[in-house]
């Protein structure tokens, strides 16, 4: 729908998002240019400021606030049309995509996108295949598989990786656990402290050390989020796991988010072979999975 005109609408989004233009066309696989040209034209045909720039980056104006809130609900709209649309001009020839997934995007996010693309393109068919981060990226390289969905950052001279979202990691402790009073915990005692943790060439694993440096020798080390949350209950430990794989504990009372002193996120990617151009069902599928949609259904 209308491509140019959303793809401005997108920039708004992901800048405010981002707090820099230049970080934000790293998230849309483009260039700092394309992304001010972008907003410069979006600015034009609203007639409104929508950013104070500085040296620091950029911030909304109070205007330029009013529209950001609302372009969760309109993007998404408009990306429900467009995929009705692409799904009406399309033949009705069954496909097949086949697609590998790494633990963490498989438990928390693949179903539902997985069911959004079911519903709006039928005639295709997905195979999708679970490992860690690591083995992905070789089954995308060795074309094993049309693509990947991954977490973490891991660069490999043979693949391209594009942004599609980010994820978050948090601290928790079983109820009972006696950091679950505490304010916060330093970085100093988690790295001194033995942790719940995912195994060797996860992404979440990758996101820990990366952010924490050399750790003491793990409590447990697990291969999936469920497993990781057993673990973290039976042996009563501290964990850093994703924090839409304890919500549901979280509201039952039998798990505790601790705060910290360090942050720990990681970015959601799609990772293609290099050099290889992404049909129009894999384009699809990332449209489905992109940051818009994801941010909207958090709210809903």
């Amino acid at each position: 729908m209308y491509p140019s005109a959303v793809a401005e609408l997108e920039a708004l989004f992901t800048v405010a998002r981002a707090g820099s233009i230049s970080k934000a066309a790293r998230e849309l696989g483009t260039n700092q240019q394309t992304m001010s040209a972008r907003i410069a034209r979006a600015e034009r045909t609203l007639g409104i400021t929508v950013f104070e720039r500085s040296p620091y980056g950029v911030s909304p104006t109070e205007k330029g606030q009013v529209l950001i809130d609302a372009l969760p609900d309109l993007l998404a709209a408009c990306h429900r049309f467009s995929g009705i649309a692409a799904s009406l001009r399309s033949d009705s020839v069954p496909r097949h995509l086949t697609l590998a997934v790494s633990n963490t995007v498989a438990e928390l996010y693949y179903p539902g996108w997985a069911a959004e693309f079911h519903r709006q393109h039928p005639a295709v068919k997905l195979s999708m295949v679970q490992a860690n981060s690591r083995e992905v990226r070789q089954l995308v390289a060795d074309s094993a598989v049309d693509f990947g969905l991954v977490e973490g950052e891991a660069g490999r001279h043979d693949l391209e990786e594009r942004i599609i979202g980010t994820d978050e990691l948090v601290l928790a402790v079983p109820t009972g656990h006696p950091w679950a009073e505490r304010a916060e915990i330093s970085a100093e005692e988690l790295r001194a402290t033995p942790l719940v943790i995912r195994e060797p060439g996860s992404g979440s694993r990758q996101v820990v050390e990366d952010a924490l440096g050399t750790l003491t020798e793990p409590a447990g080390e697990f291969g999936s989020l469920s497993a990781q949350r057993a673990g973290m209950i039976a042996l009563a430990a501290p964990t850093i796991i994703a924090r839409g794989a304890i919500r549901d504990q979280v509201t039952l009372g039998r798990i505790v988010i601790v705060p910290t002193d360090t942050v720990f996120t990681r970015n959601l990617s799609v990772v293609m072979r290099r050099g290889s151009k992404a049909s129009g069902d894999i384009s699809e599928f990332i449209r489905i999975a992109s940051p818009i949609l994801s941010k909207h259904e958090q709210f809903e």
